[in-house]
């Protein structure tokens, strides 16, 4: 039962997490404005604070797709887990998926970098979570496999 509890609150923070990139999405101009400009008391007509603006913002839509595809498919993996459907294809398949969209942003993240330079910890914080889920990916894999030739064994 705790391990039921333990994905029906992974699956939760997926829907949160979605729900709020959903939110951001729409409203990350002003939200951003706020927590950078007007939080930190800046000039909005500097030429640093516009450029640092802007590569965070080009920065940010980039990766929406990529963090829009890994929550997709987390909570799809979350979903087939719950329903007891866990050593399949897919859902290695699913963590490929979050590997490289891990990946993608850490690209983004890493061009827009020279702009803005402490989008690089955001950089560093992917590639470290993309190389730890591709090495899940390739157990599940590897579980996968002895699953299916367990299934085959008489």
């Amino acid at each position: 039962m705790k391990r039921k509890l333990s994905v029906w609150v992974s699956f939760g923070i997926c829907l949160f997490f979605a729900a709020a990139l959903f939110a951001l999405t729409v409203t990350f101009p002003r939200f951003f404005h706020w927590l950078y400009v007007s939080y930190h008391g800046l000039d909005y007509t500097d030429a640093v604070t516009v450029k640092n603006v802007t590569a965070v913002s080009w920065a940010f839509y980039l990766c929406v797709p990529f963090a829009a595809a890994a929550l997709y498919c987390l909570t799809r993996l979350m979903w087939e887990i719950l329903h007891d459907r866990v050593f399949e294809k897919r859902n290695v398949r699913f963590l490929g998926v979050v590997s490289l969209c891990c990946l993608g942003v850490l690209a983004v993240t890493a061009v827009f970098g020279t702009r803005y330079v402490p989008l690089f910890i955001i950089s560093l914080a992917m590639g470290v979570v993309g190389i730890l889920v591709r090495v899940v990916q390739t157990v599940m894999n590897a579980a996968v496999a002895l699953r299916e030739e367990n299934d085959l064994t008489i």
